[in-house]
């Protein structure tokens, strides 16, 4: 012991510290160093990606009007900037779009290149050859960029026909069951989980409500396909058959279109023969109607701004009731972005459709209430920093993984099938023969699609 002690020198040890220390230093250097070095590596490959490969040319779009057109407009402006790609933008309310769309491609027109729709019009399109399908475009790495991460789209809200990808979904609007959670806390009612349950709901709200107040409230005009298909799928009924065939005059498709035409008739408001979305939503909005089941976009843009709504902060959210013969299913619409096969321009077309579906884009548009179709997004810390609806998100964020895309029936004369449809549900609402109009629908809907 007495010998270690002697040999201690605290100069020298001194000197040996520094010494020691400088090494570690050095060492830490150098790693920080090599860190950077595979950092800046990963960035120059990440920047390899070439936006400006079509630089100089000019497209053409057209898009529908809604509440995100605004971000939109700001998206292309910067995308002009990134790319040098000239984007002439079009914005038409989507009834017109969609008889301009048919003009235009059905002209054979090659000057429009990108365009935005709905799945429900998309098999008309494909049918027609109107849609460069996706595919290769999403894995050429020449074309899409690497951030782009197209898996992080649910496989469930990929637009695809015929095992092709036909568009790039950028938002959806599924539909849920919307109710007064304040009336149905004051007469004890239970969240319904089906029809029965809904009906009972129903009617203790139509015994309790004042005069002008209404239990239901849902579309019965020519838009009553989109909110109908909730119920008939949630009661395992069908348009078509797998082999493509309409047999929407089948039992639980019977069921479903009596079950909507009653609820209408018996429970929501005189005259819904004009009922659509807007008279749906003013219902809600004013608290003149307790119960619908609608898409939720709804809710984020009106129902739930004080701004807007009498009943902002007194609505539930649930599934559509499941019918006696189903369960409960999510109806999730989507919006697309197509690419003509008619363009002359489709890898410049493609540049835009890819960066309007970028992860920051869509959360643009998350942060002002859509509901994005990437998964990315509904992790996203900002997002869940504003998020005043979780009830209501959960259910959004579950459709992007269950949801049912093509709601509507799948035919490419959809726009000729729907008027033939709406019949058959008014015949509901009126409490006339329904087994009778459908099998009568079913034979119109067999000639569209044979001639």
């Amino acid at each position: 012991m007495f010998q270690v002690l002697s040999k201690f020198n605290p100069k020298q040890d001194e000197v040996k510290m520094k010494k020691f220390n400088l090494n570690i230093l050095y060492r830490q250097m150098v790693l920080i160093f090599t860190c950077l070095t595979f950092l800046c590596v990963g960035s120059a490959w990440a920047s390899d990606f070439n936006w400006r490969k079509y630089e100089g040319t000019t497209i053409r779009g057209m898009f529908s009007k809604s509440a995100f057109s605004a971000i939109v407009k700001k998206h292309i402006k910067q995308f002009e900037k990134l790319t040098g790609i000239t984007v002439k933008a079009e914005y038409y309310p989507s009834a017109p779009i969609r008889r301009k769309l048919v003009m235009e491609l059905g002209a054979r027109n090659k000057d429009l290149d990108v365009f935005g729709g709905l799945m429900k019009t998309a098999y008309q399109y494909d049918t027609a050859g109107w849609l460069e399908p996706l595919d290769k475009y999403v894995n050429n790495p020449a074309l899409t960029h690497p951030d782009y991460d197209f898996d992080d789209f649910s496989p469930r809200t990929r637009p695809i026909i015929k095992g092709r990808l036909i568009a790039i979904g950028g938002s959806g609007n599924p539909q849920f069951l919307t109710y007064r959670k304040d009336l149905f806390q004051k007469y004890n009612i239970q969240v319904p989980t089906t029809w029965s349950e809904l009906e009972a709901a129903a009617k203790i709200l139509k015994k309790n409500l004042p005069k002008g107040q209404f239990a239901w409230v849902a579309r019965m005009n020519k838009e009553n396909t989109a909110p109908f298909g909730s119920f008939l799928y949630s009661n395992n009924g069908s348009w078509l058959d797998k082999n493509g065939k309409p047999n929407f005059n089948n039992r639980q498709s019977v069921e479903a279109l009596e079950f909507y035409g009653k609820m209408a008739r018996e429970y929501g408001p005189p005259g819904a023969a004009n009922i659509g979305w807007k008279e749906v939503v003013g219902a809600m909005a004013q608290g003149k109607a307790a119960m619908t089941v609608e898409i939720s976009i709804f809710a984020t843009l009106v129902w739930e701004n004080p701004k807007r709504s009498k009943v902002a902060g007194k609505l539930g959210y649930a599934l559509t009731p499941a019918g006696p013969s189903g369960s409960s299913k999510i109806v999730l619409p989507i919006n697309v972005t197509h690419i003509s096969a008619l363009s002359q321009k489709k890898e410049a077309a493609w540049f835009l459709v890819q960066y309007l579906t970028m992860k920051e884009q869509l959360m643009d548009n998350k942060l002002k209430g859509a509901i994005t179709l990437r998964g990315s997004n509904w992790q996203d810390p900002r997002w869940k920093a504003i998020d005043k609806l979780p009830e209501l998100s959960k259910l959004q964020a579950e459709a992007m993984k269950i949801g049912k895309v093509g709601y509507e029936i799948a035919i490419s004369r959809f726009t000729e099938a729907r008027p033939i449809l709406q019949r058959v549900l008014y015949t509901a609402y009126e409490g006339g023969d329904v087994q009778k109009k459908a099998d009568e629908a079913v034979r119109e809907i067999k000639k569209l699609i044979t001639e």
